[in-house]
């Protein structure tokens, strides 16, 4: 008789941060499908350890992208392109929002997280500090009030990926039953 194991907490550990590393991965590759050359990025939302919705940075749906037409600049900000985060609300059920974590490849602006606090979410954690943001102070006022929590990820992207292509040669890996393994390799780029 074959008795099922019972996974231990260091197992459960492991799981968590190999599904943590994987949902900010997807989000990542996500950031690749963003149309304004100034910063493409992406939003996505975890609730229940499942990723409930992502969304990435591009115009109206139907209208020309920066990409194809420029940018619509005021007061150093591009206008033609709507966020991630709003896309992310735009694509994911309410629900699914309430109380779950957004990850921001980026930094959220000001009217990204008054919407995200609308929606209750519990926390944002994101990749990058945008020089750019206005309402820096006003974000953090607004993330104490609500009780969400601002969390910044000090990433190494290379590292990241690195570990998921590790974990996909393993044993049972799709890169395993290719035949092959990739090694990321991190260049300045100049």
């Amino acid at each position: 008789m074959n008795k099922s194991k019972k996974p231990t907490r260091r197992a459960g550990k492991e799981r968590e941060k190999l599904r943590s590393s994987v949902f900010l991965g997807s989000v990542v590759l996500h950031s690749a499908l963003g149309t304004c050359d100034r910063l493409r990025t992406a939003s996505g939302v975890v609730k229940d350890k499942r990723l409930r919705g992502v969304g990435y940075n591009g115009s109206v749906s139907g209208l020309a992208h920066c990409d194809d037409i420029g940018h619509l600049m005021v007061e150093g900000h591009c206008l033609r392109t709507r966020h991630g985060e709003k896309n992310l609300i735009s694509n994911t059920d309410r629900e699914h929002l309430r109380g779950a974590k957004v990850i921001v490849i980026g930094t959220p602006c000001l009217d990204c997280l008054k919407d995200l606090a609308h929606e209750g979410v519990a926390e944002v954690n994101y990749t990058g500090t945008y020089n750019n943001s206005i309402g820096k102070e006003h974000i953090e006022y607004i993330a104490k009030e609500k009780g969400m929590v601002l969390k910044y990820l000090n990433v190494d992207f290379a590292d990241l990926f690195q570990e998921l292509f590790n974990n996909l040669s393993r044993k049972g890996g799709i890169l395993e039953w290719a035949g092959y393994k990739l090694e990321v390799v991190k260049k300045k780029i100049k």
